[in-house]
Order: structure tokens, then sequence, then C-alpha cells
């Protein structure tokens, strides 16, 4: 799998190509990987396939090092009691529904491993895939990895139109095509993830969020190739509610990180509109520069130099994640 991404600029390449069918290795070669290893997986209402992605994760030789955590984020079935039939797998649990993102703040708080590693609870994703990402971080030190699902995943057809939306923002955002950013299997350094945890968003929308900042901040990261299944039981997610959610998160990072470029497009456009309005206008009436057309290259004109404050305000704010 290649993408056509600026890989100086992003410091983003896809890391060496592996069969998603080939061996990882024995159980002793991967001690070591696994024993630095957290596997957190956020689960809300995940009975159906609880306890089958657990059988998967402990039945592994390669992960029995592993430190396995599910967190219940308030479900209302039998998710909880399942994972509790787990020994070996860490519960945590919030009391009610606070939503995906805190679910991923409440496991990477609850471990000291120095990796850590998301995994749907619903039976998207495959072991030997975990296993590749997990040998890929560790192995190439890097501070993340991004599992970027091939063209022979499966994808629901219903939410589509709101991924190709949420795909353009995030292009913009960054300027240039982005990787695979609303993935939810994915692996950083928890040291480098901690400094961000502050900035996730509760709800949907922490996979695209961690994507922009991992870019946007420079860190040193990779993409592997992954294959998803469809997932078992009904989804959670809502494609108007927490597509929009996301699309205020992609602003917000927009703000954060480039607001001249998004004040800066503003403030342009108003100039060009008024400049061409105006002078049209001049030509046909001949009563000189219309007042609207002022109005509109002054608004213009404002809206530039505010993202050029909002710009330096934005740079004195990412010092401290320097």
């Amino acid at each position: 799998l290649r993408l056509a991404l600026p890989r100086r600029r992003w410091n983003l390449r896809p890391a060496p190509a592996i069969s998603l069918g080939a061996k990882v290795g024995s159980a002793p070669d991967f001690g070591a990987i696994a024993h630095q290893l957290a596997v957190i997986l956020p689960a809300y209402n995940e009975a159906d396939a609880m306890g089958v992605v657990l059988q998967h994760l402990t039945g592994t030789p390669e992960l029995a090092g592993a430190e396995i955590i599910v967190v219940d984020d308030g479900s209302r079935d039998q998710t909880a009691e399942i994972v509790a039939t787990f020994p070996a797998v860490r519960l945590v649990r919030h009391a009610f529904n606070r939503g995906y993102g805190a679910a991923i703040v409440s496991g990477v708080r609850a471990t000291q491993r120095p990796y850590v590693i998301w995994f749907d609870a619903d039976g998207q994703h495959r072991i030997e895939d975990l296993l590749l990402l997990a040998r890929t971080l560790v192995e190439g030190q890097f501070e993340y990895c991004i599992g970027v699902r091939s063209a022979d995943s499966y994808q629901d057809p219903n939410r589509k139109l709101g991924k190709w939306l949420l795909r353009q923002a995030v292009n913009f955002a960054l300027g240039s095509p982005a990787p695979d950013f609303n993935s939810g299997l994915r692996g950083f350094q928890r040291s480098v993830l901690q400094q961000y945890l502050h900035l996730l968003p509760k709800g949907f929308g922490a996979s695209t969020l961690t994507t922009m900042l991992m870019i946007e901040n420079g860190h040193h990261g990779v993409t592997q190739p992954i294959l998803v299944h469809e997932r078992i039981g009904k989804s959670t997610v809502r494609q108007w509610r927490d597509g929009i959610r996301t699309l205020r998160i992609i602003l917000g990072v927009v703000l954060l990180f480039k607001p001249l470029r998004f004040f800066g497009w503003i403030g342009l456009v108003l100039i060009l509109l008024g400049l061409v309005y105006g002078f049209v206008k001049s030509s046909q009436v001949g009563l000189g520069f219309p007042v609207f057309a002022s109005l509109l290259v002054i608004l213009g004109v404002q809206s530039f130099f505010f993202g050029l404050i909002a710009d330096q305000i934005s740079a004195m704010r990412r010092e401290r994640f320097n």
C-alpha cells in the first residue's frame, strides 16, 4: 500500500511491506515487545462481540505479556460481565456513557506501559494486524503508527458520504492528503500521546484529532496496511450527529494549528469579491467605488490580520508541545 504523501514535510511513510497473512514471529521472539504494550479496547454495549474478541486476544501466545485493558463506557448490556470472565483482562468502568475519546483517555491513564495500541471491541480488527503494527511501532521506535485500511476492507455504505466530507475537511486543514485519519487501529508511544490527552474530545473524533496532532507537530511515525471486517453487532455511531461533531473538532484544530490558513482564505475571498464587484459596479454606474465593495475589502483585510494575530497566539500555545 503506497500513499502519495509529502514525506519530508510530514515525516510520515509507510512501514516496510509485510504480507497481511505473514507469520509475525513466535511467542518468545515477540515477548520483549508484548511486555511493552498496553492494548486498549473502548467498549460501549459490545456484548455481542466482546467474548469473541477477548478470546482471540488472550489466546494469542504473542500477546501473553501485553496488558489488555477494556474500558466499559457505561454499557447497559452484559459487556462488563463478559470482561469479568477473563482474569487476564483489566476492566476499567465508567459510571455512565462518556464517549469514545473519554474511554481512550481512561485507558491510557490506567497503564504505565511505554506503548499503547487502540483496538476496537466490535470484531472488525484482526490479531495479525495488531501484531504487525506492534512490531513496527516498537522495533522501529516510532512515536506513532496508524493502521491504514486496504481497499478490500469492509466499508459501511451509509457512511461513505460522511467520511468523504470529513476527508476533505482534514485534507484542507493539513494542506495535503491525509492517511486513514479515523482508523480505530493505531499505536503510540504513551509519553507522546499523554501530552495531548487534554485535547481529545470526549465523544467520537479522537482518532481524527490524534492523526492531525501527530502530523502537525512533526512526530516520527509510519502507516501500516490493515484489513478490516464487518463489525459484530450494531454500531453506536450516528453518521450525521458524530460527523458534525467531528467537523467541529477539525475546525477547532485548524484554528489551533492553522488559523492563518482559515482566516487568510476568508480574507482573500472577501477582498477579491469586493474589488471585482467594486470595479464592475463603478464602471457601469460611474459613481465611484461603491460602499458595499469597500466594506467587503475592509472586512477581508481585517480577517487577514486577525489570522496573523491568531497565528502568533497559536505559535505560543504550541511551544508547550516542543
